[in-house]
């Protein structure tokens, strides 16, 4: 079965103002007919510690920009995954926005 769903741009997420690589992505999803939304942040494997101090968990070191770069990124798809579904209920969106993919 095909589920349908409208998707942000992906965003870079950067460790400072020269990191033209970043250290991940963040995308938002909804997903019709019931417009649920996930916010998908991707962050690569070296960013993680080998070992955690907590048994059973992975663990992510950020300096203060890497966390402002996520909260920015999270709070722009926000806002964007509202003005498409804003549209979306409005049918003033092309089926071109909309993408199929298998459940």
């Amino acid at each position: 079965m095909k589920k349908k769903s409208i998707v942000t741009n992906t965003y870079l997420l950067q460790s400072d103002k020269e990191d033209n690589k970043g250290f991940g992505y963040v995308q938002g999803v909804s997903y019709l007919p019931d417009y649920d939304t996930k916010i998908k942040v991707y962050i690569r494997d070296d960013k993680f510690e080998i070992e955690s101090d907590i048994h059973n968990m992975q663990l992510l070191t950020l300096n203060a920009y890497e966390l402002e770069s996520i909260n920015k990124a999270i709070q722009f798809i926000d806002n964007s995954l509202k003005t498409l579904i804003s549209l979306a209920h409005r049918n003033l969106l092309k089926d071109e926005a909309f993408i199929e993919e298998e459940e």
